[in-house]
Parts: C-alpha cells; structure tokens; sequence
C-alpha cells in the first residue's frame, strides 16, 4: 500500500485566457462587435439577414450562401436567397432562410 504525501500545494484550474481587447471593452461597455471586430447578426423574422464586419463571400447560390468572417465562417441555407445589399461592412441575405451554421 502506497501513501501518498500531502504537500500543501493545490493545482490551478485552467482559466479561459481573456485579452486585453476584450477585457477593455467589458469594462468600459463598448460594443465587443466593434472593439473586436466581432461578426454581428441581426435577423428579421426568417426573411433578411444582415451581418456585419465580414470578410468576404465564400460561396453564392440560390439555396446557400457562405459568408467569411474574422471568427470563421457563417453557412446560411434556405430558399431563394439573394445578396439584397453589400456594403464594405455589412451584408443582407433575403430569402426563406432556413437555418444558420457557424465553423470556426
């Protein structure tokens, strides 16, 4: 039998790491989607999406469109989707959107 010596010492839990950005914007509450260049989404119903600080469209067509973004890549898929508006910060997906997927 072996006996183990208690040494007074206690492990560390593993804390999730939090950066400066974003630690300066909690405490002076700013809007994480600006300070961090963070995607937002503002959806209306299931008719328009509108995301904004995007990087670039990966993939266009009726039934799917596939939107880069600076935490990874955003999959809409539906029905008659069209690109209502572009802009250098946002974008707006219409249609029948049936669902979201977020891949990092």
């Amino acid at each position: 039998m072996s006996v183990k010596k208690h040494t007074g010492r206690r492990k560390k839990k593993a804390e999730p790491k939090v950066n400066l950005k974003e630690k300066m914007a909690e405490i002076l509450e700013l809007p994480k989607e600006i300070v961090l260049n963070m995607p937002k989404l503002t959806m209306l119903g299931n008719g328009d999406l509108i995301i904004e600080n995007y990087k670039g469209i990966i993939e266009y067509e009726d039934a799917r469109v596939r939107i880069n973004t600076t935490t990874g890549i955003i999959k809409v898929t539906g029905d008659r989707l069209t690109i209502k508006e572009i802009t250098s910060e946002d974008i707006m997906i219409n249609g029948d959107i049936a669902s979201l997927e977020f891949y990092k």
